[in-house]
């Protein structure tokens, strides 16, 4: 009877023992991971060309010194709300390093407005003034209402011609100045004043837009300068 209370007092003095060292061990490493070893020592920026990096670093809007307690998705999600960052990834690199991968927005037209024209890429986010640096952009123009950096264009107005600018060949691209919608057709007007009528948005889209590549290639071949192009019906027409 006696040897059998010994085993189980010798049992509870085990578990008693083991479950202090553990949580000793606990605490340990609880005190070593919010040590000065891990507090943020470097920030490491890639992917940006247009956004500096301090001002990306400075979106991650957070005071936590330990690496940690650094909350990467927040970080990410306000980088993201710069105009310019389409995507934004933080993740560490230990003991003091936070890496930020950021994919930045690529200005495809210019929207002109009464006192400055402002850049805008394939979504018709609103990216900044456009300071005339920047080659091969389109000019996007049409009922505008005010923009600033941030903002999105409303779809239905601007969408099919952003999504025309998407499809176009590398022929029609180089010669396309301006697409202009109105009325929710659009019109393209190219670099020798050619208008080419696009029309509304149909499930045929995509293949009118093929077929300009087609006709400009076919009157370049031929020395021919169209005045205008009417792919609004079955039939396309050209006035020369």
């Amino acid at each position: 009877m006696a040897s059998r209370k010994t085993r189980s007092d010798k049992k509870r003095g085990n578990l008693t023992w083991g479950l202090s060292a553990l949580f000793l061990v606990l605490v340990g490493a609880f005190l070593f991971l919010r040590s000065p070893f891990f507090d943020i020592r470097e920030f490491y920026v890639e992917g940006n060309h247009v956004v500096p990096e301090e001002e990306i670093v400075a979106r991650c809007g957070q005071n936590a010194a330990n690496i940690f307690a650094f909350d990467l998705d927040k970080a990410s999600a306000l980088i993201e709300s710069s105009p310019w960052i389409e995507r934004a990834w933080c993740r560490r690199k230990l003991p003091d390093t936070i890496l930020i991968t950021v994919t930045e927005r690529v200005p495809v037209a210019f929207v002109p407005t009464g006192e400055a024209s402002y850049l805008v890429d394939k979504q018709g986010r609103v990216l900044g003034e456009d300071d005339g640096s920047r080659e091969g952009l389109v000019a996007l123009t049409g009922p505008m209402d005010p923009v600033s950096p941030g903002y999105f264009l409303d779809d239905a107005t601007y969408g099919w011609g952003l999504r025309v600018l998407s499809m176009l060949g590398e022929l029609a691209r180089s010669k396309v100045t301006e697409i202009n919608v109105q009325g929710g057709a659009c019109t393209l007007i190219l670099d020798d004043g050619c208008r080419v009528l696009m029309g509304e948005e149909d499930s045929k889209s995509r293949e009118r837009v093929s077929l300009l590549e087609s006709i400009l290639a076919d009157l370049g071949k031929e020395g021919i300068l169209a005045k205008q192009i009417d792919l609004r019906f079955e039939k396309p027409t050209i006035r020369t």
